[in-house]
């Protein structure tokens, strides 16, 4: 994985010392800057590299010289010391001397992270941020089986905002708007498809999905103290209704537009404190 791209898609900010350690290298996932250079078991792309390699690996010395790793939650990536960590998984080592700094995140990185689920993940946290519902509702997560989709969630947002601050004679900040979005919008729509008794066939739907399901073609106004009005309900649960209707062949939960890129999971969010931990905690 390149440390970079990481760095830039879940905001990484402060580099922070960590010390000197030892660094199991199955933790280890990931390059700063050679990423072209090694395949994902540190392997040289190239007879050059094997060949430098090769003489680095006849000096036990330089081998045994610590690498330089950065750390995020509980994954490394390897900033200086390449050829050295090559020769040493290459001489069958499962722990290297490193000097390790680290960032700090909230999100859950570690051995079997994959880039799809980073850059997800840099989405559905955009759309948090540039909303308010990062600061409405801190806990609260969004995710979708199609990444795409969060531009659609983000318009029915900042179009609710608007409408609130027109009916409160003032502009509202985004977090204001977006807690009313998500109060009198989001939650009372799924308690509609909830009473509807479908969610079982829509199981392989998130939250997030269903709601843009059931919106899908509406774009009438709210009713009088923020009420759902009832032709968008009919619409809504006409959605539903034809989203749940059994096709032979196929499975009931499963139809509609999706993304032909494989589908990542989000990141979870560690537990308070826990990112950027220790090796080896």
């Amino acid at each position: 994985m390149a440390f970079d791209e990481v760095r830039h898609r879940l905001g990484l900010a402060t580099r922070l010392p960590g010390g000197r350690h030892e660094v199991a290298v199955a933790d280890i996932i990931g390059s700063v800057g050679r990423v072209s250079d090694f395949d994902g078991c540190f392997r040289p792309r190239n007879r050059r590299l094997r060949e430098e390699i090769r003489a680095r690996a006849a000096q036990s010395a330089v081998v045994d010289m610590p690498i330089s790793l950065l750390q995020v939650d509980h994954a490394f990536f390897v900033e200086d010391g390449h050829k050295r960590l090559s020769a040493a998984i290459a001489d069958g080592r499962r722990f290297v001397d490193a000097n390790v700094d680290r960032f700090e995140t909230r999100f859950h990185l570690a051995p079997g992270t994959t880039m799809a689920s980073v850059r997800v993940t840099a989405s559905e946290r955009r759309f948090r941020k540039v909303t308010g519902l990062e600061e409405a509702v801190p806990r609260r997560r969004f995710p979708l089986s199609d990444p795409d989709g969060y531009l659609e969630l983000q318009e029915s947002v900042k179009a609710h905002t608007l409408d609130f601050s027109r009916a409160e004679g003032r502009l509202v900040p985004p977090q204001v708007g977006a807690l009313h979005w998500y109060e009198t919008v989001f939650v009372p729509i799924l308690e509609l498809i909830d009473t509807t008794g479908m969610c079982q066939l829509l199981e392989s739907l998130t939250d997030a999905d269903r709601f843009l399901l059931f919106r899908r073609g509406i774009d009438v106004p709210m009713l009088p103290g923020w009420r759902i009005p009832q032709a968008a309900t009919d619409r809504g649960m006409e959605n539903i209704r034809d989203r749940t209707q059994v096709t032979p062949g196929k499975r009931p939960g499963s139809l509609g537009r999706r993304s032909k890129a494989p589908q990542a999971p989000l990141l979870s969010e560690e537990t308070e404190g826990g990112g950027g931990r220790p090796p080896g905690s």
